[in-house]
């Protein structure tokens, strides 16, 4: 079984973990969605550095055990994710590396923090000189754990990142403590990034690296548990925010309403309320994703999903051509 429960160096942080992501790019009102969910929010989220530099999002923040703190590309750029039903089409402000790094000099040291490396304009680049141009990122950056989120070679605006050159620098990923990619990158289809997950995972099993896999933009009822079958451990997206969790499926909000008969609820009640009600399906997932591990690998968990997730995990030994 390729799903496990991994240690993020301290040991004090585990996975599964599913991390709600905050952004300006999916809503300009950061702020108010993250005082707003504070009191609801105990574990992981992911916040941007360019969205802390800008006053977007706070720097004090005290109610989750951790942070994942994004280098701030996903704001500046044009690139989209997979979940996004939208663009917001402020203009994006100057952001570069320097500018990342003032944030990680006056970032507050009482919270864990991960650190997720500068990855802007980084496709193209060799998985070689990414490995490198992360080392010289982290170094002397003792606070902070490190996550490497590795980019295609290709340059192509569709490009996917070749797995077998991410197996060939494996000793080389040994120094970061967890090891990134996005769900649009690491494959075209579902089948392809499952495979993908599940030989990676294989090869650092067989290279005894018990590093978390951390897949950038898959947060919902179905994806995420595909990837950790496959041997992903950790998850974010802001499909929390742009959509509603009902029953193991990610739908559209106004739908969301009358199907928890939120019926009489105005705009703003009714968003908060699918905040709340968001968090509390990833919570209600985490622990169905430690259930399957705890079981040793009862799909039944999945519960309403349970059919298509053996389905998908199916395919994959036939794909891999053996048992996982």
């Amino acid at each position: 079984m390729l799903a496990k429960v991994r240690s993020i160096k301290t040991e004090t942080i585990t996975t599964p973990l599913l991390v709600p992501a905050f952004s300006s790019r999916a809503d300009p009102y950061i702020q108010t969605i993250l005082k707003f969910a504070k009191p609801y929010i105990v574990d992981p989220i992911l916040i941007s550095a360019y969205d802390v530099y800008y006053k977007r999002s706070l720097k004090n923040i005290t109610c989750p055990n951790a942070i994942f703190l994004d280098s701030g590309g996903y704001e500046c750029s044009k690139r989209f994710d997979i979940s996004e039903v939208y663009y917001l089409k402020d203009k994006p402000k100057k952001w570069n590396i320097k500018l990342y790094g003032e944030v990680l000099n006056f970032w507050p040291h009482n919270i864990p923090t991960i650190a997720i490396c500068y990855d802007y304009n980084k496709k193209g680049m060799s998985i070689n000189k990414q490995i490198s141009s992360a080392k010289n990122f982290f170094k002397g950056e003792s606070y902070f754990l490190s996550d490497i989120l590795l980019k295609p070679e290709n340059k192509e605006e569709l490009a996917i990142i070749e797995i077998d050159s991410v197996i060939k620098e494996m000793d080389s990923l040994r120094d970061f403590d967890i090891i990134g990619f996005t769900e649009k990158e690491i494959g075209n289809s579902f089948l392809d990034r499952m495979t993908n997950i599940a030989k990676l995972r294989s090869a650092m099993d067989k290279a005894d690296i018990n590093k978390p896999i951390h897949i950038f933009g898959s947060l919902d009822p179905i994806s995420a548990p595909l990837y950790f079958i496959s041997g992903a451990d950790i998850f974010d997206s802001l499909t929390w925010i742009r959509f509603s969790y009902f029953k193991g499926m990610t739908i559209y909000q106004n739908n969301y309403a009358v199907l928890k008969q939120y019926l009489e609820f105005k705009t703003d009640r009714l968003i908060s309320q699918y905040y709340v009600d968001n968090i509390n399906s990833l919570k209600s997932l985490q622990m169905q994703m430690k259930k399957y591990i705890s079981t040793g690998g009862n799909f039944e968990v999945f519960e309403s999903n349970s059919d298509p997730i053996e389905r998908a995990y199916q395919a994959l030994k036939t794909r891999i051509g053996g048992e996982l």
